[in-house]
């Protein structure tokens, strides 16, 4: 029987507004000043923002392909790897470290990785940014020791025992729960009925979640329908949120891009809107690791200025196998059979079960 060791990854950001109008000529990019992260990270920690700012434009573009909106959390799904390559070894852990591009082998980049983490977490009245990490493993596995406690060090990621060789529903509804709770209730089943059974051996569990309120408001009274321009060039009536307030905006690869901060100002959304109407799949070509770094650079040397924004009102879910993209963009060995991950647990010389990441 395979041992299986099942990567689950969820995300939940809360915060209102993601594109804006194509129709208002008089919206302009936003561009930001240094971050926190910038001020405490040293040159790992530094390459380590760019390698998961590199595999966010590359998850990203083997993702949206498809038809519809797309949400995605490219730090969660790092993450939830990052687990898994502190536990790879070989072929198994180059290859992980080619698609996600962590600049370091798996010991050195799980220390690093901890300290990049330890700048997502903010709680503080009005807001909150928390990043949850956990191991659900099969009763009577045995983990390596230092592999566990590397874990817990760096990733925060407590240890839970469940018996899906017993009951699998009964262990998926327990996870389940705890992603619940670390999300406030907003990421519900996130393993869904049946991705669990009883020759699962462990699930590895990433939550990012986000609550905070903009800075600068958007009034309800200046909600109104107006026409929203899609990627296709097809028009559309849809709700749109309006203001008038003071941003950092740039022009950059045929794009406009704004820069929202969040309320007391340590958080911040980037917007990215094409210059011209149906200009997204050309943005999208340009768009590379490279070309992004300049436009934040841009970005963050540009002057807050009074700008008029506009960004439609909108509600997004979503819910997807991660499994197809990321074998699209190389990881194979990792997500088959002959996967190596040795350095995470203590072997048993009486099987020669294979460890599989599904």
């Amino acid at each position: 029987m395979a041992k299986r060791f099942e990567m689950v990854i969820g995300a939940a950001l809360l915060a209102a507004g993601a594109a804006a109008s194509a129709q208002d000529p008089s919206f302009a990019a936003v561009e930001k000043g240094d971050w926190p992260v910038e001020a405490v990270l040293g040159p790992e920690g530094q390459a380590a923002i760019a390698g998961l700012n590199a595999f966010s434009l590359d998850f990203y573009k083997a993702s949206a392909a498809g038809d519809g909106n797309l949400f995605l959390s490219p730090a969660s799904v790092s993450t939830a790897i990052g687990l898994a390559y502190r536990g790879a070894a070989g072929a198994t852990a180059d290859e992980i470290r080619k698609v996600l591009h962590y600049p370091l082998p798996p010991a050195a980049f799980a220390a690093v990785n901890g300290e990049v983490l330890r700048t997502m977490r903010i709680d503080a009245p009005g807001r909150t940014l928390s990043v949850a990490n956990r191991l659900w493993i099969q009763n009577g596995l045995r983990l390596s020791a230092g592999y566990v406690e590397e874990m817990e060090r760096h990733y925060s990621a407590g240890l839970g025992r469940v018996d899906f060789e017993a009951d699998a529903e009964a262990a998926r509804a327990e996870i389940n729960q705890w992603v619940e709770q670390q999300t406030a209730d907003r990421i519900r089943d996130l393993i869904p009925q049946g991705s669990v059974s009883k020759s699962t051996k462990a699930v590895l569990v990433n939550t990012i979640y986000l609550k905070a309120q903009w800075a600068s408001q958007f009034s309800k009274a200046d909600t109104r329908e107006g026409p929203f321009t899609l990627a296709d060039g097809a028009i559309r009536q849809a709700p749109l949120m309006r203001q008038r307030a003071i941003f950092q905006t740039t022009s950059c690869e045929g794009a406009q891009l704004a820069s929202l901060p969040f309320q007391p100002g340590e958080l911040e959304m980037l917007v990215l809107l094409p210059s011209s109407p149906a200009g997204l799949p050309h943005v999208e070509k340009r768009l590379g690791s490279d070309t992004l770094a300049a436009c934040l650079v841009k970005l963050g040397e540009a002057s807050p200025r009074d700008t008029i924004l506009t960004l439609p009102k909108f509600r997004i879910e979503w819910k997807g196998e991660l499994n197809p993209v990321l074998t699209s963009l190389g990881l194979k060995v990792a997500l088959s059979d002959a996967a190596d991950f040795s350095a995470m647990k203590v072997v048993d010389t009486n099987s020669a079960d294979p460890t599989i990441i599904r």
